[in-house]
């Protein structure tokens, strides 16, 4: 049985790792990073951020210019409310106080403040807010923050005097924080306005790199066409100069890649080849130098054997001839079956085909209990190129071989179609399938992988332990100059 019959294990889908490949310094995997979702993130949580700095800030700035300016307002209020003392009571009359806070509503054109005016004995005797317009509808919330940092020594205290310069009580000024937080509250617009041009500003951002990096797309995709065996793939020259530089090194790699392919499939081609012509050499000296040897010898040990026959005394002697005889005839036969393996003679004469059909009965002659074979055929396979068919017969030499072996089945389909310019071929058996988990690839296997590659071509093996095994080779045909 020659050397490339041999096959182990079945279930293998990619060729196994060169024994001298480096494992890439990587480090930990890290989550892929969307750079548009990204930037959309940043900039919302820097506006973000930004928004409420500027309120805090403006909130702040508002608050501390009503307590600067509270000092003022309470001078002003003293002023008018002095003022008005002489006509609403006795001057000598310290314990009947009365205020009329009328007299304020003047300065709401301008002002907004609270007042709250006591006697001497700390009993309130008038309190009023006065604003120039009622509060914003939501300022209740913001002015309650406002009121909680609001401490005593915010409120402006001013004696309450009757001619001549006599104090009859106290006024207590306070800024109005429902109007302060109206003012909060009115800045929010500008806060929209500011969103409305953050938005625009996103949109100005983000459409140009989502623009610029739509070329990633086609360079992953080719990346894969890559990956998948297609060294014809090229990138276009794009806008953006870091990704045309990444086109033109991917382009330059393609391009080496495909040379290196194609010279790597010239070289195990043309190894192939020699190792079909010696097959023939081999077939040739086999059948014309030790078969005519064998014959010679075939008929000396007849011959003597014919003269020895009618003599009783050389009775032993004649049965050692008998065995020769045999032992030669079984040589002869062993070399004619070797003859045929390396040099199918059905297949030189009378195409694919024939030659497969011969494979399959000499298959089923040679291994006493083999299992049904079917064979199924379909489109032009005998007017594929010589260098084609011999290779596609020695891949199912082999697969069918490793079945017999290996398989232990009752049953083994081949399947051969042509469509077009592809070739597939599938042997599928229902024998134990995979029982024994990945193992190194034979000899066999290593045959079928290397034919396959030096045509251009993909196999696959699926197997699963009691669901029996398969074989798939897809193959150019075109390439090879089909008719």
């Amino acid at each position: 049985m020659p050397p490339e019959a041999e096959s182990t294990n079945r279930l293998d889908r990619t060729p196994p790792p060169a024994p001298d490949a480096v494992r890439p310094l990587v480090g930990p995997t890290r989550a892929a990073l969307d750079l548009q979702r990204s930037l959309l993130q940043r900039l919302l949580v820097f506006a973000c951020l930004l928004t409420l700095l500027l309120l805090a800030a403006h909130g702040w700035q508002i608050r501390q210019q009503a307590l600067a300016d509270t000092p003022d307002t309470a001078a002003v209020i003293q002023q008018l409310l002095n003022q008005d003392q002489p006509r609403q009571a006795d001057v000598f009359n310290r314990e009947s106080i009365r205020v009329d806070l009328a007299v304020l509503e003047p300065l709401a054109r301008r002002l907004a403040f609270c007042v709250q005016v006591e006697d001497l004995w700390s009993r309130q005797i008038g309190a009023a807010c006065v604003r120039p317009a009622p509060p914003r509808s939501g300022a209740g919330v913001v002015a309650r923050w406002l009121e909680a940092l609001h401490t005593p020594a915010d409120t402006s205290v001013r004696p309450l005097l009757r001619a001549p310069g006599v104090a009859v009580g106290h006024i207590h000024v306070r800024p109005d924080w429902h109007t302060e937080a109206s003012h909060w509250l009115s800045s929010m617009y500008l806060v929209l306005v500011g969103w409305a041009a953050l938005a625009m500003l996103a949109a100005v951002i983000v459409r140009p790199v989502r623009r610029a990096l739509r070329p990633a797309d086609q360079i992953l995709a080719a990346i894969g066409r890559l990956e998948g065996g297609d060294t014809t793939v090229r990138l276009p020259a794009f806008e953006l100069d870091e990704f045309r530089r990444i086109a033109n090194e991917f382009n330059s790699l393609a391009a080496q890649l495909a040379t290196t392919r194609a010279a790597e499939r010239r070289l195990a081609t043309h190894l192939l080849d020699v190792r079909e012509d010696e097959r023939h050499y081999l077939a040739r000296e086999l059948h014309d130098d030790m078969g005519q040897h064998l014959t010679s010898l075939r008929a000396d040990a007849a011959y003597l054997r014919q003269s020895l026959a009618a003599s009783t005394a050389h009775a032993p002697l004649t049965s050692v001839l008998d065995s020769l005889c045999e032992t030669l005839a079984r040589m002869h036969e062993s070399i004619q079956n070797i003859v045929h393996r390396l040099r199918p003679p059905r297949l030189e004469a009378f195409g694919l085909i024939a030659g497969l059909e011969q494979l399959i009965a000499d298959c089923k002659r040679m291994h006493s209990g083999a299992p049904s074979i079917q064979f199924h055929h379909q489109g032009l396979l005998d007017t594929l190129e010589p260098t084609l068919i011999i290779h596609l017969y020695r891949i199912v030499q082999e697969g069918l071989t490793n079945a017999l072996r290996h398989a232990d089945a009752s049953q083994i389909e081949i399947d051969l179609q042509r469509n077009g310019d592809r070739l597939r071929l599938s042997i599928r058996d229902d024998g134990k399938g995979d029982t024994a988990g990945p193992v190194l690839e034979g000899l066999g296997r290593l045959g079928i992988r290397e034919r396959a590659s030096a045509l251009g071509g993909t196999v696959e093996w699926i197997s699963a332990p009691g669901q029996g095994t398969q074989l798939r080779v897809e193959l150019p045909a075109g390439m090879w100059g089909a008719t």
